[in-house]
């Protein structure tokens, strides 16, 4: 296992405590390479960030290039998701080339855990930009 790169996770003011049958699922997903997207649901307010975070402090060492959440909630246009997704990993939009590609070429030989929190808060940026990368 290769060390950690960056992250950009918050520190947790509390202990986690409990959801171990969900960790231990969502953590040997994680480590599967043909799994390269997954979706947390449920309805709003039974913790799936926190376990999102949680999940991301735990497995951080298990990809190059270290874990990261995008905070989604704040965007009021899918014209912001690819510069929200680019600054949470700390890479700038430069060049000529429309700011998807950058990010797509940026991201094509790194691996990285990238966690996308309140997704469904931008419904147009599924089908208009990951269909794209």
């Amino acid at each position: 296992m290769q060390q950690s790169g960056s992250s950009n996770l918050p520190l947790q003011p509390t202990p986690f405590i409990g959801r171990s049958e969900e960790i231990t699922e969502i953590l040997q997903l994680l480590a599967d390479p043909a799994c390269r997207l997954l979706t947390l649901v449920g309805p709003g307010g039974i913790g799936k960030t926190r376990l999102a975070l949680q999940l991301g402090t735990m497995s951080s060492g298990a990809f190059a290039r270290g874990s990261f959440v995008v905070y989604l909630q704040p965007l009021r246009s899918v014209e912001f998701f690819v510069p929200a997704v680019a600054d949470a990993l700390g890479f700038s939009l430069t060049g000529q080339e429309p700011p998807l590609v950058q990010l797509g070429q940026y991201l094509s030989d790194k691996e990285a855990l990238i966690i996308l929190d309140n997704f469904e808060h931008l419904p147009d940026a599924a089908d208009r930009h990951t269909s794209n990368i």
